[in-house]
């Protein structure tokens, strides 16, 4: 780790003059990225990141530099942030803004009152009272420049720091209030990237690694694979869209889904989304699920609304306006105690009646204010200050109250609103529960003579009816919209997001395309995106799209995205980020057990996790022998209970006393032998006892083969891209036995320390 620090760095390029005069464009685009990315490298994340790699933030900050692609984005910000700066024949110097010449003439304002309260009391005051006057004013300087070295950077500039000729000015580089979306979304993604492309590669056959952290940052530990890319980019666009989320099982569109309920694949310069998930069923009515989704997304703003109101009770809102007040109030009284206190000491006599005709005589002009300095003694002018500090605190404190009552009735105003929004929520969530009546009446009696008696009544009862299913749709969408505006203009939630899972899990096709005939007219909602899980099928039919074949799902969706499994590279990357320390043997060991897949992946990982707290340090071998044991009993039940549904005969038996012998089989040529038995019996068989017999013994000689490669002789130097021949032999087996049983045999056939099984 090199000891430079990040503000340490001496900029080159306000030294390149030929880069000023010759590209002044590029030369401030590179200006611009060189201080983001300064201040990027004071971040505690990424300043952890390079010390736990070892690498040297120099090296870090020249690979950012030289990244075209950031240097395209942060040009693009500056377009957008429309900083004009007109190129002038030098450098400029720093401007001060108003905030800060406010703050800087308020210090010397202070500084040159105490120095002219110090001179006009110099003579009269004993030598004690000078010892501490010149202390005090050591102390005032030293509170001024503190104060200007806070509120105005870069005024005071050190030779450790940055050179006053070398200081960037803000027009020059030209982001404005772009600042923090490029420092949050172009440079940290930058060296975040940087970091998982030279993090430190571990190698070793015991699996050693340290404790996951609870506490890291998830959009740290996020893998952004293409598909989440492309999703990030469908999240910031301003249209409203419908997206299908395909892929296999397993390969994340649940965790996709959670992650933009979470907000990891949202704008850091935008709230995080309102996400409202809901999982498609199996058997429906088209009206119900709408209502479902209404009342659904009723609860999430009525939540949404409850985080970021500050609304309380009327009793509890008084309750601690009271507390504040008397709080207030104490603080008031003890500083005026003290005050009062100095005064009486200092003054002597009676204080309050002289200073009154002291401030009389003032205002009318009788005495000057050059009089008053020097007609009173030392410890008269003290109390001054003193009556003084305690006027200038009232005056603060009033213009604080004042402050405070306009901030209150802004929040309030905004509370108000959002009850009103709160109250049509909840009468929605009403309408969609229940089925209301409304009774309505009168009934009068009249009196006759002779104890006669006449009365009449009449009442009217009313009941609101079903709505059907068109007008169940109209009220979704107008409360849909109404709420994506609602919460956009109150800064409560950036975009409304609607994810249908499990779609996917409906067997039958034509359920599927039928449901998303009866939903789709909930899609394409201003300010709301819609997001559904789909099955390979669907991506087929998208695909086919401008070939004469339309369905539901072409229709219905303006956008596909498929999710694939994960590549080596990203396999390795997702478990370097949770188990940190891991040797490389252990990574293509789970990459080639679950085929790339995320859920599988993430119970490679557990059970690995799990091994490692019951044996200290387990191998390579023993781990590789754990994990695909238990992956064979699993298989092999599923197969046993697969042969007992078909009919009995002969072939099946034998099959079925093969695929018994699974379970307590460990070596891998034994394995490799049952599997060689597996799929070369029965020519004449039937398709489904054949079908069986493929898969069973293509994942046996799956399993003989991991045993064989992932062993405690399996050295640093033999882990090559090859490997990843074991995961798509994985991920194919499930619909091309045969061919991932072609592709096995060649696999084993390549490498030179293992037979080749026909």
């Amino acid at each position: 780790m090199s000891d430079l620090q990040p503000d340490e760095y001496e900029s080159d390029l306000l030294r390149d003059g030929q880069g000023f005069v010759e590209d002044f464009d590029t030369w401030s685009s590179l200006l611009a990225l060189e201080a983001v990315l300064d201040e990027a490298l004071t971040e505690p994340e990424i300043a952890a990141g390079l010390r736990r790699e070892g690498l040297r933030a120099e090296d870090a900050r020249t690979a950012v530099l030289g990244d075209v692609t950031a240097l395209a984005r942060i040009r693009m910000e500056r377009e957008r942030a429309g900083v004009v700066f007109e190129r002038p024949r030098r450098l400029p110097f720093r401007r001060v803004t108003v905030r800060e010449a406010g703050w800087l003439l308020v210090t010397c304002a202070l500084l040159v009152g105490y120095l002219r309260v110090l001179q006009l009391t110099w003579s009269a005051m004993p030598l004690p009272f000078q010892l501490v006057g010149v202390l005090g004013l050591g102390g005032v300087i030293g509170m001024a420049v503190l104060v200007i070295g806070r509120r105005i950077p870069g005024l005071f500039v050190t030779e450790g720091w940055q050179r006053t000729e070398e200081w960037a000015h803000p027009e020059m580089i030209g982001l404005g209030e772009r600042w923090e979306f490029a420092l949050r979304e172009i440079v940290l993604p930058a060296l975040r990237d940087h970091l998982r492309d030279h993090r430190r590669i571990r190698s070793g056959v015991n699996l050693v690694f340290e404790e996951p952290d609870a506490s890291a940052d998830l959009e740290a530990s996020l893998v952004r694979t293409a598909a989440v890319k492309r999703l990030r980019r469908i999240v910031d666009r301003a249209d409203s869209v419908a997206v299908a989320l395909a892929g296999h099982r397993g390969t994340g569109k649940t965790t996709s889904i959670r992650s933009l309920e979470q907000g990891l694949l949202s704008r850091s310069d935008r709230a995080a989304p309102l996400v409202v998930v809901a999982s498609a069923p199996a058997a429906y009515e088209a009206r119900d699920f709408v209502l479902h989704l209404h009342a659904l997304l009723c609860k999430a703003v009525l939540a949404k609304i409850s985080k970021g109101s500050r609304t309380v009770s009327g009793r509890l809102r008084r309750r601690r306006m009271l507390e504040r007040s008397l709080r207030k109030a104490s603080a008031f009284l003890v500083f005026w105690g003290v005050a009062a206190s100095a005064v009486w000491l200092l003054w002597g006599g009676a204080p309050w009646q002289d200073l009154w005709t002291l401030a009389v005589d003032v205002v009318n002009g009788r005495v000057t204010p050059q009089q008053v300095w020097t007609g009173q003694s030392t410890a008269k002018l003290f109390a001054l200050g003193a009556v003084s500090l305690f006027l200038l605190r009232l005056v603060f404190g009033v213009v604080a109250a004042g402050a405070a009552v306009v901030r209150l009735v802004i929040a309030r105003r905004r509370d108000i609103r959002l009850a009103g929004f709160r109250r049509l929520t909840e009468q929605q969530l009403d309408r969609i529960r229940f089925l209301q009546t409304y009774t309505t009446g009168w009934s009068g009696k009249l009196s006759m003579p002779l104890k006669g008696e006449a009365g009449r009544t009449w009442s009217t009862q009313r009941a609101e009816q079903q709505l059907t299913h068109p007008e169940v749709v109209d009220k979704f969408r107008e409360f849909a919209e109404e709420a994506a505006r609602r919460l956009d203009a109150e800064r409560i939630a950036g975009r409304v997001v609607i994810a249908i899972d499990e779609l996917d899990k409906i067997g039958e096709p034509d359920k599927a395309h039928q449901f998303i005939n009866d939903v789709k007219g909930v899609f394409d909602v201003p300010g709301c995106l819609f997001f559904v899980s789909v099955s390979d099928d669907a991506v087929l039919g998208f695909e086919q799209r401008g070939l004469g074949v339309r369905d539901a799902f072409d229709s219905a969706f303006s956008e596909m995205v498929r999710l694939e499994p994960f590549t080596l590279d990203e396999s390795r990357l997702w478990i370097a980020l949770r188990l940190r320390g891991i040797s490389e043997q252990f990574c293509y060991l789970a990459h080639c057990l679950s085929g790339g897949l995320p859920r599988d992946l993430k119970r490679c990982a557990t059970e690995m996790v799990d091994l490692a707290n019951e044996v200290y340090q387990p191998s390579l071998e023993v781990v590789a022998r754990s994990l695909v044991t238990a992956e064979l009993a699993g298989k092999a039940r599923a197969f046993i209970a697969t042969a007992a549904t078909l009919d009995r005969s002969p072939e099946l038996a034998a099959l079925t006393t093969e695929l018994l012998g699974i379970p307590g089989t460990e070596e891998p040529e034994a394995l490799a032998a049952i599997a060689e038995r597996l799929v070369a019996g029965g020519g004449d068989e039937a398709a489904v006892i054949g079908d069986l017999r493929w898969h069973s013994g293509c994942f046996v000689l799956f399993c003989a083969t991991v045993l064989e490669v992932f062993d405690d002789t399996l050295t640093a130097d033999r882990l090559t891209p090859r490997l990843h021949g074991l995961a798509v032999v994985r991920q194919r087996m499930a619909m091309h036995p045969k061919q991932a049983w072609d592709d096995l045999v060649k696999f084993r056939g390549e490498a030179p320390s293992q037979p080749s099984y026909r």
